[in-house]
């Protein structure tokens, strides 16, 4: 729910791994917040409350562990564990332990910011007279909260470098591991 509380106080340790933030607030975090702020501990947390099951079916809804089907016999398959770990759970809710192509990633974001659907992907032109309806991935009340959670990053949080005078900007950033 977008109105609960994560504590993000401390890094999280598992096993070996010790999950940190970037720009840490060492402190309770609603969702919100979290994206704001990027914490990779309460992203972590969300997604062990959310459960493997169901990242990795949303995930798949919005066409990230699938082949893209775009027209290219080099487009690869997206790479992802096998053995889905909770330490697996933890990581891929902030981006690392999944590899998708730049085209997946950009048609995700789509549908959860476009009413809720995900459209198939093409390079060729579209020939029906009709408009492509798409698969409905999320709610459309989902995706307006995740339009603007995005517009968030980009007024109060990581993403003001972003802002555009007059127009409604929403985004993530990152923080990879360089």
């Amino acid at each position: 729910d977008i109105g609960d509380q994560y504590d993000a106080s401390k890094p999280i340790t598992i096993s070996q791994f010790v999950i940190d933030d970037y720009h840490g607030q060492n402190r309770l975090l609603t969702v919100p917040e979290i994206l704001i702020h990027s914490s990779n501990i309460g992203t972590a947390k969300m997604a062990m409350d959310v459960g493997a099951k169901k990242q990795k079916y949303y995930l798949d809804q919005l066409g990230l562990l699938q082949n893209s089907g775009v027209e290219l016999a080099e487009v690869g398959q997206p790479q992802y564990p096998n053995r889905w770990s909770d330490i697996s759970t933890m990581t891929i809710s902030y981006g690392y332990g999944v590899s998708v192509s730049p085209l997946q990633l950009a048609n995700a974001v789509a549908s959860l910011v476009n009413g809720g659907r995900r459209m198939s992907v093409s390079l060729l032109k579209h020939q029906s007279k009709e408009p492509p309806v798409g698969v409905r991935v999320i709610s459309e009340k989902t995706s307006k909260q995740m339009r603007d959670l995005m517009h968030l990053v980009v007024t109060n949080g990581t993403g003001r470098n972003a802002a555009v005078p007059g127009y409604q900007i929403g985004g993530k950033t990152g923080t990879a591991e360089k």
